[in-house]
């Protein structure tokens, strides 16, 4: 189990959040993990000291569900807490009580399990018009850390690698509208080594290292694939190679993973590549 740094906190706001969240799923003996930029921030910045860049103000939930009455169930229980609010017209989103300032903090409720159609798809009633891909989550549960974010909560939050596919998954479903996930992707690439793997890297993965020329960077990114497709199906896996595999997509994700006039293209492309090397070892 990994514990929050004493020196960087998680602010009072998200961890109120994070307790009301984990007692509801306890009392309704549903499984969930913390997925997203809040994750992201929890295990790279919190848990490992890596500055995460690029700022969050929302919680992305996921829960393991049988049936939609559970869904109605579990979204009723935060607002009738009475520190939530739903939003008219998104039925996954609800809002922590605004502050002093006006403002309020999102929750995202992402649904996935026995709920799942055809192709790991899910459908929002009443219309079920609205559809997400929820391709990964079963395994990003199985693989889900238990991390001890303060005040006596431990929380199920995604592992890095499980973050890596879902994240290069989320892009492949909205990549034409927002780049965030592929930048969280390059930001995970960029600094997997950083995040508790040096000494496997001088260790065990020594070969991982070696053919990365010695670049421990790069090295991480490979690491982070071989990680990655240990813990999922098949059926993900295939998932992940049709994406990197279609030459215009695996184009415009090198972009999006970076629009800043100093990026490096060729870095950019090196991370990708080991990656997707990574993916594809059975063994170091």
């Amino acid at each position: 189990m990994y514990t929050i740094r004493s020196d960087k906190p998680l602010d009072r706001i998200t961890l109120v959040v994070l307790k009301a969240l984990h007692m509801i799923a306890a009392k309704h003996k549903a499984n969930y993990f913390i997925i997203g930029a809040t994750a992201r921030d929890i295990l790279m910045t919190h848990v490992f000291g890596i500055h995460a860049g690029r700022a969050t103000r929302d919680v992305d939930f996921a829960i393991a569900l049988e049936d939609w009455n559970q869904f109605d169930i579990i979204k009723k229980a935060f607002i009738d807490g009475g520190d939530f609010q739903s939003v008219a017209g998104e039925s996954h989103r609800l809002y922590f009580k605004q502050n002093e300032f006006g403002t309020a903090y999102p929750l995202d409720l992402i649904p996935f399990g026995r709920i799942e159609r055809a192709g790991n798809r899910i459908a929002w009633p009443p219309d079920m018009t609205v559809v997400m891909n929820v391709t990964g989550y079963a395994e990003a549960l199985a693989s889900a850390l238990q991390i001890d974010v303060g005040d006596g909560l431990i929380a199920n939050v995604v592992s890095i690698p499980a973050l890596a596919v879902l994240k290069l998954l989320a892009w492949n479903e909205r990549g034409l509208l927002d780049n965030k996930d592929a930048q969280d992707l390059f930001y995970l690439l960029r600094h997997y080594h950083e995040a508790g793997n040096a000494e496997r890297l001088y260790g065990e993965a020594f070969p991982v290292l070696e053919a990365c020329s010695y670049d421990i960077a790069l090295a991480g990114a490979a690491l982070l694939g071989y990680d990655a497709n240990r813990i999922i199906e098949e059926t993900t896996r295939q998932a992940l190679f049709d994406v990197l595999g279609d030459p215009v997509k695996r184009d415009r994700l090198l972009i999006h993973m970076d629009r800043s006039i100093a990026s490096d293209a060729a870095l950019r492309f090196q991370f990708l590549e080991q990656f997707e090397r990574g993916l594809s070892l059975a063994v170091l």
